[in-house]
């Protein structure tokens, strides 16, 4: 039985009961969603206060931010099976595009829907997970703190069943 979820130095975690025990898959994926439903209050406040764009920098920050995910992504074996086929600059790009409009700033993403893009790559939600902590591990590398990981991780959450497809 899991406890909670926290986003602990920007890589998420679940705790559990019991010594040894490991969370499966389906258990990970409830402590994040549950996760992000406990917090959905503080952090409307925190982008009402202040968008995540420019918490990440605007789109100097955010192009920094997913050029480190993809070069994560890049070397991760889970993603192995379908990088060959990935153009990074336009991965880099399109991503910089669609985070910068998803987190409050200017709407220049132009590109897929996620069903779209992401249906070829047959996610499963292991692969959403493992995403997910080089999601966490560059916002580590760059710098930013647990509060902008935790909303940056809770909006992928909100889209997790626009990916997941396998």
């Amino acid at each position: 039985m899991w406890i909670t979820a926290t986003v602990i130095v920007g890589l998420v975690s679940v705790s559990l009961a019991g010594a040894g025990e490991s969370p499966t898959v389906d258990e990970q994926m409830a402590g994040l969603v549950k996760m992000c439903a406990d917090s959905e209050a503080t952090r409307i406040a925190r982008q009402v206060e202040k968008p995540l764009y420019y918490r990440l920098g605007e789109r100097d920050g955010i192009y920094g931010l997913t050029t480190e995910l993809v070069r994560l992504h890049s070397i991760n074996p889970d993603f192995a099976r379908f990088w060959g086929h990935i153009d990074e600059q336009a991965l880099i790009q399109n991503s910089t595009d669609f985070v910068s409009t998803g987190t409050g700033g200017p709407k220049v993403y132009t590109g897929r829907d996620m069903p779209s893009a992401h249906a070829h790559l047959k996610l499963s939600k292991a692969d959403f997970l493992s995403a997910g902590n080089d999601v966490g591990m560059a916002m580590q590398n760059k710098g930013y703190g647990e509060e902008e990981t935790q909303e940056f991780i809770c909006i992928l959450v909100s889209m997790k069943d626009l990916v997941i497809t396998k």
